[in-house]
């Protein structure tokens, strides 16, 4: 019960308070402590880091916020745009920043079971630990279904139980992962933020897993 609420102060308020500011600030990020020069960053190393030709692919950001992400990822390698957010604002927002992006407001396991598109980059930053573990495991199957040969679905602060971090609804058991790491069709790699990103205004603990799709 306790979960519950605080997974719905979190998505149904607190979210909707950080939007709010947004539209008036421009800050383009919809998490405490970071801006949109963060979430440039991180997107930006994250493309470097695996080396990604993006030029004319299908890039999906699921809990898109106001589309900061994407529209770095458009404006520096030419790639085609997807975005899932709850918050109507938010898809305002995005639709602004990135007009030729295909944006969908609702919930991302609606949006998983209606799917048609291959994509080549899906990211999940900051989003997986709303969700209970059955449906993490759903949302992950689906995306790496989703994937097109080479494709990598990004999952961004991802933290486990033995972790008190107050944003974290439901942190992931230490082998939660382990039928990726084992499966010869996906490589998968786990990195710190900090090693990635540089100096993070998160928990320094925090890791980003990278799953890629590889037939």
């Amino acid at each position: 019960m306790f979960q519950s609420f605080k997974n719905f102060f979190h998505i149904k308020i607190v979210m909707n308070l950080y939007s709010l500011r947004n539209y008036f600030t421009n800050n383009g990020a919809v998490w405490l402590k970071l801006n949109g020069s963060d979430l440039e960053n991180m997107i930006s190393k994250i493309i470097d880091y695996n080396r990604f030709d993006l030029n004319d692919k299908n890039i999906l950001d699921l809990g898109c916020g106001t589309g900061t992400m994407l529209r770095y990822a458009v404006d520096n390698h030419q790639c085609n745009a997807f975005g899932v957010d709850l918050i109507r604002l938010n898809i305002y927002q995005a639709k602004k920043k990135v007009p030729s992006g295909i944006f969908y407001r609702g919930d991302i396991i609606d949006y998983l079971n209606v799917l048609n598109e291959k994509f080549d980059l899906v990211i999940l930053y900051g989003v997986i630990g709303c969700f209970t573990l059955p449906n993490q495991r759903l949302i992950i199957d689906k995306i790496l279904e989703s994937l097109n040969p080479g494709g990598l679905l990004w999952i961004g602060a991802n933290l486990y139980e033995d972790f008190d971090y107050k944003f974290q609804t439901y942190p992931v058991p230490r082998n939660f992962y382990d039928d990726y790491k084992k499966s010869e069709q996906f490589t998968f790699d786990e990195v710190s933020e900090v090693e990635l990103f540089g100096k993070h205004k998160y928990e320094p603990k925090q890791t980003s897993v990278m799953i890629s799709y590889q037939p």
